[in-house]
């Protein structure tokens, strides 16, 4: 397994980062905690476990975590609360759609146990419908729903400090999707709207820092227009082609293929591992179902 830790803000936030080094994997993928005066948001992955133990037990008293939030039930953001939760008594919160998902757990297709872990455990979680006060009630986090790559994600909002919280609701590219027989269907139109949601709720925050799982601080609420313009741009181009290579005959499989070919050159690797739950397809057939 592999683990990094940065301090962001003056080392106001500490990010925990872990991924694992299966060789079945062709790169890492990371997922991201973040640690702010006693407030961790989110709790990677159930493989990362132990090594999220060792992060708690290391921390010294003034950075002990008093509560934890998780912005949404995919496996690789709350894998450790069972563990958190039942071993050192840490309170999880989360929102009233993801609570019932939570206290279920679930078990998920094999390709996502080589990256993240065999299963998630049920989680004893409480409903929180109010902002977040950390401990030295310094900061104050407004809960904010962004659907799209789950329903029942809700980012953290930090607006005196300027700071976003957005687990994976804003990627850094719009490449691919979940969809197909997945437990997890992403929908381009829903991520697009939470986009422009979030860049209208931010109006004003000319230092905005986006801080996403696995991927970094994304820097600005400019990188939010331009993360709507890309998915409009591909929205445009995706019925635009759709509808040429129709009057030229295509249709089904092989229409699909050619806009693929004609968006992406050809489809990643990714849909192969994934038996096509995430894939360039998924994200042109989205893209199609979306109304002009």
């Amino acid at each position: 397994m592999v683990v990094r830790k940065t301090y962001h803000c003056n080392n106001q936030i500490l990010e925990w980062e872990w991924s694992s080094d299966n060789p079945l994997m062709p790169y890492p993928y990371w997922t991201s905690c973040y640690l702010i005066d006693g407030l961790l948001i989110d709790s990677g992955a159930p493989a990362g476990e132990n090594d999220l133990k060792e992060f708690v037990n290391s921390l010294n008293p003034s950075q002990m975590i008093d509560k934890c939030f998780i912005t949404h039930t995919h496996e690789d953001h709350a894998g450790g609360a069972h563990m958190l939760n039942t071993e050192f008594g840490i309170p999880i919160y989360t929102s009233d759609k993801a609570l019932n998902l939570l206290k279920r757990g679930n078990i998920y297709p094999e390709y996502r146990q080589v990256a993240w872990g065999l299963k998630l455990l049920p989680v004893n979680a409480e409903i929180i419908d109010k902002p977040i006060i950390t401990k030295s009630k310094k900061y104050n986090f407004e809960l904010f729903p962004m659907s799209g790559h789950a329903p029942e994600l809700n980012a953290l909002i930090e607006k005196d400090q300027q700071w976003a919280f957005v687990a994976d609701a804003v990627q850094p590219k719009y490449k691919m999707i979940f969809g197909k027989n997945s437990d997890i269907q992403e929908d381009i139109s829903l991520i697009c709207q939470s986009l422009s949601k979030l860049y209208d709720f931010t109006e004003g925050m000319d230092n905005l820092l986006i801080f996403s799982a696995g991927n970094g601080v994304l820097q600005g609420r400019e990188f939010i227009k331009v993360k709507m313009e890309e998915i409009e741009n591909l929205r445009i181009q995706a019925h635009e082609y759709h509808g040429e290579l129709q009057k030229e005959g295509y249709s089904g499989k092989k229409l699909i293929r050619k806009l693929i070919r004609n968006l992406f050159g050809k489809e990643s690797i990714i849909e192969q591992l994934t038996q096509g739950d995430l894939s360039r397809e998924n994200l042109i057939i989205s893209l199609i179902k979306w109304e002009k």
